[in-house]
């Protein structure tokens, strides 16, 4: 009798491996892409974090370091040895960082990920699934959510004109649905899947037949619209862009950003997209759309001025600097 259950056992646990196994055959994989920079701590706290949960699919985690002088690659090496880590010895930027991690993926899915963000268990499968139900999508965005909750608007509208002059001069007059659908910051929140113009780079799966169509990330952007660059290329042969709240990244946000730029991130930040939008529309209208958004940007100055808010007056007068070209914005030094 002892001998039968014992063989029952063995008979029971055998089936049970082998449903697992069968499991990890069916499981989609995804190479997940992370750039760090100066940020060992965090990182391997973030990477182990990813590791340790189950994620819905069979991963392979690729990090470039862009020649960090912090110990990142000895700390990724000590705590999280399943990295397989390019110790770079030069700083490329997140474009040309994220471009090495391309060119070594392999799998049908990419994951790009911050190295200050970890997915809740499941979201990367969730963004499979997400993208396994729109066959056009190159790329399907997580719901991107501060450590304590907070959402971080991640999803947003293609720059525009148009756009420009509505935020500058017909704000208040957008229905709420309209500014939904614009997926203005105050009014998109976030909670349904939908079709967007572009997401930020921070956790988005990548398609990897879009990625062979669309093309690497342009390096002209060292850092900053990278992704909304991307994201236009890849809707003009085609392709759409998806969100999916229900995967969810955690994301502390702008850790290597803040060491390289500082206060000058928002700069930086602006003088990439103007940067964009010149190459995509053209010098004049490059003009204008920068001219619409000083003009709104000046009037919710004056408008705090006259509420005499001083933390919100020296907001928009910091977004008003960052807005100016370069050069006016030199001679004001």
């Amino acid at each position: 009798m002892v001998g039968d259950a014992d063989e029952r056992a063995v008979v029971l646990a055998q089936e049970e491996l082998n449903r697992a196994m069968s499991a990890s055959d069916q499981a989609p994989a995804a190479d997940v892409c992370v750039v760090t920079w100066n940020t060992a701590e965090l990182t391997a706290t973030s990477l182990r974090r990813l590791l340790d949960s189950d994620q819905g699919c069979v991963m392979r985690l690729l990090v470039r370091d862009n020649g960090s002088s912090d110990g990142t690659v000895g700390a990724l090496r000590a705590r999280v040895p399943e990295a397989e880590v390019d110790a770079g010895a030069e700083n490329l930027g997140f474009a040309g960082g994220v471009n090495t991690l391309l060119r070594r993926s392999k799998a049908p899915w990419i994951f790009l990920l911050n190295s200050d963000a970890w997915p809740d268990p499941g979201a990367i499968g969730l963004l499979i699934e997400a993208a396994g139900r729109h066959p056009r999508a190159a790329a399907v965005a997580a719901r991107l959510e501060r450590p304590d909750g907070t959402l971080e608007h991640s999803t947003l509208p293609f720059p525009s004109v148009r756009l420009a002059a509505t935020m500058a001069f017909g704000r208040k007059r957008l229905s709420p649905a309209r500014a939904d659908e614009l997926m203005l910051e105050d009014a998109w929140a976030h909670d349904r899947p939908r079709r967007v113009d572009w997401a930020v780079g921070a956790a988005l799966l990548l398609r990897r037949a879009a990625v062979d169509d669309v093309g690497p990330l342009d390096e002209r952007f060292f850092m900053y619209a990278e992704d909304l660059e991307w994201c236009w290329r890849a809707a003009g042969k085609g392709w759409e862009i998806w969100f999916e709240p229900a995967a969810v990244v955690r994301h502390i946000g702008n850790a290597s950003g803040e060491k390289r730029f500082g206060d000058r991130r928002t700069r930086a930040y602006m003088d990439n997209t103007y940067a964009f939008y010149a190459r995509a529309h053209g010098t004049a209208a490059a003009i204008a759309y920068r001219a619409l958004n000083l003009a709104g940007i000046g009037m919710r100055y004056l408008s705090a001025r006259r509420a005499r808010d001083r933390g919100l007056a020296a907001y928009w007068r910091m977004n008003f600097k960052a807005n100016l070209p370069p050069r006016a914005r030199d001679k004001q030094r």
